[in-house]
């Protein structure tokens, strides 16, 4: 067979596959057509399986095993019960044999966990840090749980530890973890950060102290709290002009409820009812105090960090989606050229 005439049988060939996309296929018993569809058939059910496996954060923001709505969590500076908030991560320093736990973290994707930039103020090299996932107890156990070394620690360029101004990072994982009922990614608050008001029902919860001059805890504790506005929260008679255009206040005038040390870099989690879903709206990054009346916590907002996530948290899947689609090319014309010699044969 020369040249030419393959060239034409795949051109034949591609516009078969093309048509069966658009065109119930023809209920030939052989030619073209038929293999055509068959090849095309073959070819998007991998296409469908790549994509899926693509975007697995779809389902983000749920917990499969406590549901807030129907009064199944204990609200108020408690413990969390287990499986209660499956997206937070305790993130630990290696400290000879033992593990110390530092602040807490968000899973937002299976490799990805997002914190506060000044967690890391003190070391940023990831072979001495550990990620806790899956758990409420940091020191138990549990089959469900999982401990992962950390890849890379990744910094806002522009964070200012004085100020706390752009207020966080990402770890990577060094490995995946496996979603479970007890491990779950968070929804990131892109174009829904403008909902958040103070009727929205958000949470706070960690392993940090439960009074300013107190120990941490290991048993996961959590507590409601809602939005402050800015007005109030940056007034003379609070935080007087302070608080980053890129950060806002949550927690509660009278501070009865608030996050402290070490809860650091933990979630600020905000239910929106029309998404039915929860979304991490803040990172726990300041206060003065904890539980001080009119110093409610400040918490750095991810939604203004959108480009700079993105281009980070994406970046690895962009490469890995190319790369399956040039593996998909080549099997579109592994198939495309069986077929010729099937039809030719």
């Amino acid at each position: 067979m020369g040249p030419g005439l393959l060239s034409i049988l795949l051109l034949v060939l591609g516009r078969s596959l093309w048509s069966s996309e658009h065109h119930p296929p023809e209920r030939r018993r052989g030619g073209l057509g038929f293999w055509g569809a068959l090849a095309a058939g073959l070819l998007g059910a991998e296409a469908r399986r790549l994509e899926a496996t693509e975007h697995q954060e779809k389902d983000c923001g749920t917990a499969p095993l406590v549901d807030v709505l129907k009064g199944s969590r204990i609200i108020g500076g408690t413990e969390a019960q287990a499986g209660a908030w499956p997206w937070i991560v305790s993130l630990q320093v290696q400290s000879g044999s033992i593990l110390i736990h530092i602040c807490g973290g968000s899973l937002v994707k299976e490799r990805w966990v997002l914190t506060a930039a000044h967690c890391i103020k003190d070391s940023r090299n990831p072979v001495i840090w550990r990620a806790v996932i899956g758990t409420n107890r940091i020191n138990v156990s549990y089959s469900y749980s999982r401990k992962i070394k950390i890849n890379a620690i990744i910094v806002h360029p522009d964070f200012n530890l004085e100020s706390y101004v752009n207020d966080i990072a990402l770890f990577q994982l060094k490995k995946a973890v496996t979603y479970n009922d007890y491990i779950q990614p968070i929804c990131l608050p892109f174009d829904v950060f403008q909902n958040l008001n103070q009727r929205t029902k958000c949470f706070i919860s960690g392993w940090g102290r439960t009074q300013e001059t107190g120990n941490g805890t290991n048993t996961l504790q959590e507590a409601e709290v809602h939005f402050i506005s800015r007005s109030m929260c940056n007034s003379e008679k609070s935080y007087g002009g302070i608080i980053p255009n890129t950060s806002f206040c949550a927690g509660d005038e009278d501070g009865v409820f608030d996050s402290c040390r070490g809860d650091s870099g933990g979630p600020l989690m905000c239910y929106l009812p029309e998404q039915r879903r929860f979304f991490v709206m803040g990172i726990t990054s300041y206060g003065h105090g904890c539980g001080r009346k009119g110093f409610p916590g400040v918490y750095s907002g991810p939604s203004f960090y959108q480009k700079w996530l993105t281009d980070h948290l994406y970046q690895k899947s962009t490469t890995k989606s190319r790369s399956n689609k040039n593996i998909l090319l080549g099997q579109v014309l592994i198939v495309l050229l069986s077929v010729v010699l099937l039809v030719t044969t």
